[in-house]
């Protein structure tokens, strides 16, 4: 980031071209509780088209349910466990959370220091959306878009 902050001589942050976090949000978040069963959640995934699930308990976001994780885990589990599926807990993460006012920038570096492809945006102590990894590489490619004259 210092290199990129060098180059331009401000912070991205001051750029008209980084917006905040409440422009690229999803709203309408499907989640889970944590005693869901994983091939549920999978399932909810598949018909819903997310790769994300906030993993809600009462007002309590404890975290996110990764797709990857999910696909990547669940066949060695239901080897292991084949009478009852593991639950989401099992593989929820903990995820970077960040407030509809930040910008693009800070979501990309939290993204990029956690590993995680995906940030929670609140307002307060309440979750209202979520951006993935996919959502600020159609911003940047709707910002790189030619304009048509006019």
């Amino acid at each position: 980031m210092s290199a990129y902050r060098t180059r331009l001589g401000a912070p991205p942050q001051n750029l008209d071209d980084d917006p905040p976090l409440s422009v690229l949000m999803t709203r309408q978040l499907v989640g889970v509780t944590s005693d869901t069963d994983a091939l549920v959640a999978l399932r909810l995934m598949a018909r819903n088209g997310v790769r994300h699930l906030p993993v809600i308990d009462g007002t309590d976001c404890r975290g996110l349910v990764l797709e990857r994780d999910l696909l990547a885990h669940i066949p060695a589990s239901m080897a292991r466990f084949p009478a009852a599926p593991p639950l989401v807990t099992t593989f929820c993460r903990a995820a970077p959370v960040l407030r509809a006012t930040d910008h693009r920038s800070t979501a990309a570096e939290r993204m990029q220091a956690t590993g995680v492809d995906a940030v929670l945006v609140t307002e307060g102590e309440r979750l209202v959306g979520l951006v993935t990894a996919t959502d600020l590489i159609r911003s940047l490619a709707e910002a790189a878009a030619p304009r048509p004259p006019g």
